[in-house]
């Protein structure tokens, strides 16, 4: 899964530098819904095969933590440094909100926080600034100048957080019985359609609000129980079929979603998008689980999802040609993945690695 992985990754930089020649893939929301739904196959995957009994849900949360914080951290430095230099040499930093926005300083330390703590990250999606005070929003994209998440050193993040959500729950559904997790799916899905029906279809109720979301995740925890529960389903040629149909779906996209609403859930082409990932996830592993390379392209998408708003900004200067921009941006977050993968992410990993071990963790 590795190489779609990265392909998600890619269509959210498409999406966030205004596409290449127009096209995004997917865009970046949906993107996002696809990562929850590999994040619970994989999720599934390690709390039965590595972490199977609650005596290791310490470690398991030590493991996720290491994976999630260590990378983060990097890139938060980063990104505060560059906005620093940014600001130093008289330009204009993305930090002016926390020195021009007319609220009280506990509220710009509480959003300064949300950087640090990541849980939570997805809280200034439903704030904006109104009498020189946060307040409620349901549409954080009509905002304007009043817009939080402006105060987010990495706004791409709030997906994390919904991610650390389901972390934290997932020991205690994913071992449960399949028709529980379906049901806990379907209520999902219910409170979603109950949403739409009063007229909250808009950013961020799409894509954003983790009750509606877990479904997702919740998908890609029953996507790995059909591969556990029926492996010969996803073996030979038209199981590798269906592992190619997943990327296709995405690479066609635009195609695909015709003139419906790109923005809306309850449509025939996202949920048949969304499908098709769910149920290509065994196929895809069934393929490509045990590949190196595999592996090793699928790490770059974590550190290219954190970095790519940050090169985007800095070649900004470079061209005048929207299309060469967006090529470069990409290479250049490619390479800056690779570089963090080698220096940084490796030596965790393997930090990850004994520490499981001496817990007892399944290699």
């Amino acid at each position: 899964m590795g190489l779609l992985r990265v392909l998600l990754a890619l269509s959210v930089l498409l999406d966030h530098a205004h596409g290449l020649g127009g096209y995004a893939m997917v865009g970046g929301p949906l993107a996002v819904q696809c990562f929850f739904i590999i994040s619970g196959f994989y999720m599934g995957m390690v709390l039965t095969e590595r972490y199977d009994r609650p005596a290791l849900n310490r470690a398991f949360y030590a493991n996720r933590f290491l994976r999630i914080y260590g990378v983060y951290f990097l890139f938060l430095v980063l990104h505060l440094a560059i906005f620093a230099a940014v600001a130093a040499g008289g330009g204009g930093s993305p930090l002016s909100p926390y020195f021009e926005a007319s609220i009280p300083w506990y509220e710009k330390a509480l959003l300064g926080l949300l950087n640090v703590t990541l849980i939570g990250q997805d809280l200034p999606l439903w704030l904006t600034i109104e009498q020189g005070h946060l307040a409620w929003t349901s549409s954080f994209v009509a905002s304007g100048d009043g817009a939080v998440f402006r105060f987010m050193v990495i706004p791409a993040a709030w997906s994390l957080s919904l991610e650390l959500c389901f972390y934290a729950i997932a020991p205690f559904i994913v071992r449960r019985p399949a028709w529980q997790i379906a049901t806990l799916l379907g209520a999902s899905l219910a409170a979603r359609a109950v949403a739409a029906m009063a007229g909250l279809t808009g950013d961020p109720f799409n894509a954003r609000f983790f009750p509606f979301e877990l479904a997702l995740f919740l998908a890609g925890v029953l996507s790995y129980r059909l591969w556990t529960a029926r492996p010969e389903w996803f073996q030979g040629t038209p199981a590798r079929l269906l592992a190619l149909a997943v990327p296709a779906a995405i690479l066609g996209w635009p195609w695909l979603v015709g003139s419906w609403s790109a923005d809306l859930f309850f449509t025939p082409p996202r949920l048949l998008l969304l499908t098709v990932v769910a149920l290509g996830l065994p196929a895809i592993h069934a393929w490509r689980g045990r590949s190196a390379s595999d592996r090793a392209i699928g790490d770059l998408s974590y550190p290219f999802y954190l970095g790519h708003l940050l090169v985007l900004g800095m070649v900004a200067s470079l061209s005048a040609d929207p299309f060469v921009r967006v090529v470069l941006a990409a290479l250049l977050t490619l390479a800056l993945s690779w570089l963090v993968v080698r220096t940084v992410d490796a030596p965790i990993e393997a930090f990850r690695r004994r520490l499981a071990q001496r817990a007892g963790v399944r290699a």
